[in-house]
C-alpha cells in the first residue's frame, strides 16, 4: 500500500484562498506562520494582501501513513534542477535544508545558487506521524507560459515535479517476498499425482508450493470455479525440472491446461495469514513441435476474491531455446495465483514445457524496509487563469435516449480568464475509424457524427460559453427482413396469421380488422376494439378472418383473395418486441390506379406515435410500395391499417412483405474533453461523459 494517495496537492496562484473543490488553499495567518515557523521554514509570514505571496496549500487527504515508522522528504541532489522557472524566466533549483526542500532562483550566470531567493518550499510535518501533513508553500509567482511564437502553453494552466525529483521516504516494517527456486528433483518423477507440494530448493527455507491441475473450458469469469479433482486429466505429471498436465500430452501443458499454486500451508480456515501467502510466480517456457507462441491469461486471487487478472502472448523462441523468466507478480501477496495455457493455432498439437518454476514466499519475519515515493508529480502549481470547476446535467444528466430527436442538455460551472476565454470541444470519442467522421466545426464549438457510407449525420454536440446540446440524429434499426408466407398453410382462411422472417429474427402477428367507420386522427387505441368485435369482426365472425397465399394475405369479408374498402389489419410482433417499420406491395385489382391507405401507430403503453395517411397512386402501371412506419423514426408496438378503396368491384392485393423488428442497440458512450480557454491560451478542461441509450428514449 502506498503512503501517498490518488490525490493532488494543489496551490492555486490567484490572490486570496481559493474555494474550488480541486485547490488545498489555506488561509497563512499568523498561527499559521508560526506553525510553519516552528517546523523551520525559512522566509515565512502571513500573506501580504497586496501580493497574495507567500501562500500556502495544504490536503488533509494526500497521505495515508498507516503501517509507517517514519516518513522524509529528498530529492536526487542540492541543485537538481526543479524544472519549473519564476514569471521572469530564472530557473529554479532545488535544496534539501533540515528536511525541507526549497525551490531556490539561480545565480545573474543561471546556475544554482544555494542562497537564491526564495520561490517555493515543501515541509513535512510528522509531528503526529498518523496525521502526518505536507505543506507546498510559494513565495513568488511562477512562469505558466513560456514566451515564443506561438507560446508553449503547458496542459491545463498547471506545474508540476517530473517522477522522482521530490520524493518521500517512507520507512516502514513488513514481510518481504522473495522468489524462491522450487527442487522438483526432490519429488518422485513420471507418475501424475493430484497434487504436487514442492519445497523450495534453499535448505534454510521452510516453504513448500502446492500445485493442482486445472482443464479450462471456454470463457473464464472466475477461476475458483473451474473444477478440481473432477478425474485424471488434471493430474499433473513431474519431472526433474516442472511438470505438464495429464489431460492432452502429459509432459507438457496443452490447449486450456493449466494449474493454481499456492503456499503449502496455506488453509481457508486461515485466510488473512500473509505468512502463508504467495507474491508471484516465475518459469521458464519451452515450445513443444514447433509451436511460436502461446497464450498465459492468469488470476491473482486473495480472501477468495479476483485482486489481479492479466493476459500476455508469449513469442517462443526457436528451435530448442527456452522463454525465460516468464513472471507473474502481484502488487500484494495473494493466497493463490490461476494460470491457464491456449494456443491461437494448431489447438489440439500445441503445447509448452514449463521447467524451472519459482515462486515468491513471504520472508520469515518483518524487516525494516524503506519505499521511495514519487511526491513531486503530485505537488501542482496553478496559473490564475479561468476556471472551469463542473457540467451540471439536466433532470436526467448526462444521458440522452439513442433514437432520433432525443437530447441531452447542460451548464457549464466556469468563470473566464482576466482576458476573456471560451469554451470548445478538444478531444473526443472516435466512432468507428473512417467509417464514421468526427468533423469539428464553428471555431471548435461544433462536433457532428458523420456515416461516411449512408451520408447520415449521427450525433452533434453545441457547446457554448454557458453549456452544451447534445443531439441524437437517426435511429438505430435492425435489418430488414421479408416475411416468409410460405410458413403459413395458405388457402384457408384464419382468424390471426403468425408469419415468421426468413432469417428467423421474429415473427408478425396480423389479425383482420372490418371498419364501419374511419376513427379520428387522434384517437385512442381503444376506437379500434369494435372493428375487430362482434358484429364486425372477432373469433366467432368470419368476415375479418385472413386468407394467406404464398407471398401475402386477403381479408375474407369481401373477395378473400384481396382487400377491399374499410377493410384492413392490426399487427405486431409475437414475442412483444418493437417493429420499426412494416413494407408491403400493393397490386390493384379492377383497374384500379389510387387507394388510400391510413395507419395508426401505437407504443407499448397505447400512446398514438404517429398517424399517417398515405395516397397509393400508379397502381395501373404496377406494383406500388407502402411503408408503415413513424415519420420520426420512433419504434411501434402495435399497428392499425385502414384501406379505403374507390369502386364497387375494386380492391387490391397485398403482397412481398418485409419487417425490420427492433433488436435491443448497445449503449453508446461517449467522452469529451472541454477546454474553457482564455486569449493568451491558458485553459482549464472538464470531461463531458454522456451514455446514449435506448432505455433513456422519452
Amino acid at each position: 500500500m502506498t503512503t501517498i494517495t490518488a490525490t493532488n496537492l494543489v496551490l492555486d496562484e490567484q490572490i486570496g484562498v481559493q474555494t474550488v473543490t480541486d485547490d488545498n488553499d489555506v488561509l497563512l495567518d499568523q498561527t499559521l506562520s508560526d506553525a510553519l515557523t516552528a517546523l523551520g521554514v525559512l522566509g515565512i509570514s502571513p500573506t501580504d494582501p497586496a501580493t497574495g505571496f507567500p501562500q500556502v496549500a495544504v490536503n488533509t487527504a494526500l497521505l495515508d501513513t498507516t503501517g509507517a515508522t517514519d516518513l522524509a522528504l529528498s530529492i536526487p541532489a542540492d541543485g537538481t534542477s526543479s524544472g519549473l522557472f519564476t514569471v521572469d524566466g530564472v530557473e529554479i533549483f532545488l535544496y534539501n535544508q533540515d528536511g525541507i526542500i526549497y525551490g531556490r532562483e539561480a545565480d545573474g550566470n543561471g546556475d544554482a545558487d544555494p542562497a537564491g531567493a526564495l520561490a517555493f518550499a515543501v515541509a513535512l510535518d510528522e509531528t503526529d506521524l498518523s496525521s502526518a501533513q505536507i505543506y507546498l508553500i510559494q513565495y513568488e509567482p511562477l512562469q505558466h507560459n513560456v514566451p515564443g511564437d506561438p507560446p508553449v502553453i503547458d496542459d491545463d494552466d498547471i506545474l508540476s515535479f517530473a517522477d522522482g525529483t521530490i520524493t518521500l521516504d517512507v520507512t516502514t516494517t513488513e514481510l518481504v517476498t522473495t522468489f524462491q527456486t522450487l527442487d522438483f528433483a526432490s519429488i518422485p518423477s513420471g507418475s501424475p499425482q493430484e497434487t504436487l507440494t514442492v519445497a523450495t530448493a534453499d535448505p534454510t527455507d521452510n516453504h513448500s508450493a502446492r500445485f493442482d491441475g486445472l482443464i479450462f473450458s471456454g470463457t473464464v469469469i472466475d477461476p475458483t470455479t473451474v473444477p478440481i479433482n473432477s478425474g485424471t486429466n488434471d493430474d499433473l505429471n513431474p519431472n526433474a525440472v516442472g511438470f505438464g498436465v495429464k489431460g492432452g500430452q502429459a509432459s507438457q501443458l496443452n490447449h486450456n491446461e493449466g494449474f493454481f499454486v499456492q503456499d503449502a500451508a496455506w488453509t481457508s480456515s486461515d485466510p488473512d495469514a500473509d505468512a502463508n501467502e504467495i507474491g508471484g510466480i516465475r518459469f521458464d517456457i519451452q515450445g513443444i513441435g514447433g509451436v511460436k507462441t502461446v497464450n498465459i491469461e492468469w488470476w491473482a486471487i486473495d480472501d477468495g476474491a479476483i485482486v489481479d487478472h492479466g493476459i500476455d502472448t508469449v513469442t517462443l523462441p526457436s528451435g530448442s531455446a527456452a522463454f525465460e523468466n516468464y513472471t507473474i507478480e502481484t502488487e500484494d501477496s495473494v493466497d493463490q495465483i490461476y494460470v491457464r495455457f491456449t494456443y491461437d493455432t494448431k489447438q489440439s498439437t500445441s503445447g509448452v514445457r514449463v521447467e524451472n518454476l519459482e515462486v515468491a514466499f513471504p520472508s520469515s519475519s518483518e524487516v525494516t524496509v524503506v519505499n521511495h515515493e514519487d511526491l513531486g508529480t503530485h505537488l501542482v502549481f496553478e496559473d490564475a487563469g479561468p476556471t472551469f470547476d463542473g457540467i451540471t446535467g439536466d433532470a436526467t444528466p448526462f444521458q440522452v435516449g439513442l433514437a432520433a430527436n432525443q437530447q441531452d442538455t447542460g451548464t457549464f460551472d466556469l468563470t473566464p480568464g482576466a482576458d476573456g476565454s471560451h469554451v470548445t470541444i478538444t478531444q473526443y470519442t472516435d466512432l468507428g475509424g473512417a467509417d464514421i467522421e468526427e468533423i469539428l466545426t464553428n471555431d471548435g464549438t461544433t462536433l457532428t457524427y458523420h456515416d461516411v457510407a449512408t451520408d447520415t449525420d449521427l450525433y452533434q454536440l453545441n457547446v457554448t460559453d454557458s453549456g452544451y446540446t447534445f443531439d441524437v440524429l437517426f435511429t438505430p434499426q435492425g435489418e430488414q427482413s421479408d416475411l416468409n408466407f410460405n410458413a403459413v398453410k395458405s388457402g384457408g382462411p384464419q382468424e390471426t396469421l403468425t408469419v415468421p422472417t426468413v432469417d428467423n429474427t421474429g415473427s408478425i402477428v396480423f389479425d383482420g380488422l372490418i371498419f364501419n367507420a374511419t376513427p379520428a386522427a387522434d384517437a385512442t387505441e381503444a376506437a379500434f376494439v369494435p372493428f375487430n368485435t362482434t358484429p364486425l369482426g372477432g373469433p366467432t365472425v368470419a368476415a375479418d378472418d385472413l386468407n394467406p397465399d404464398a407471398v401475402g394475405f386477403g381479408v375474407k369479408g369481401g373477395q378473400a383473395s384481396q382487400i377491399n374498402n374499410n377493410e384492413g389489419f392490426t399487427f405486431s410482433t409475437a414475442d412483444g418486441s418493437d417493429i420499426n417499420n412494416l413494407t408491403f406491395a400493393v397490386a390493384g385489382i379492377g383497374n384500379i390506379n389510387a387507394i388510400t391507405v391510413e395507419s395508426w401507430l401505437y407504443d407499448d403503453g397505447g400512446n398514438l406515435i404517429d398517424h399517417t395517411i398515405e395516397n397509393v397512386t400508379g397502381l395501373r402501371s404496377g406494383n406500388q410500395t407502402v411503408t408503415i412506419d413513424d415519420d420520426g423514426g420512433q419504434a411501434f408496438d402495435t399497428a392499425y391499417v385502414q384501406f379505403h378503396v374507390g369502386g364497387a368491384n375494386s380492391g387490391v392485393r397485398i403482397l412481398d412483405f418485409s419487417t425490420s423488428i427492433e433488436g435491443p442497440v448497445d449503449d453508446q458512450p461517449f467522452e469529451f474533453t472541454l477546454a474553457n480557454t482564455d486569449l493568451d491560451g491558458d485553459a482549464a478542461t472538464q470531461t463531458l461523459s454522456i451514455l446514449a441509450s435506448q432505455d433513456f428514449i422519452v
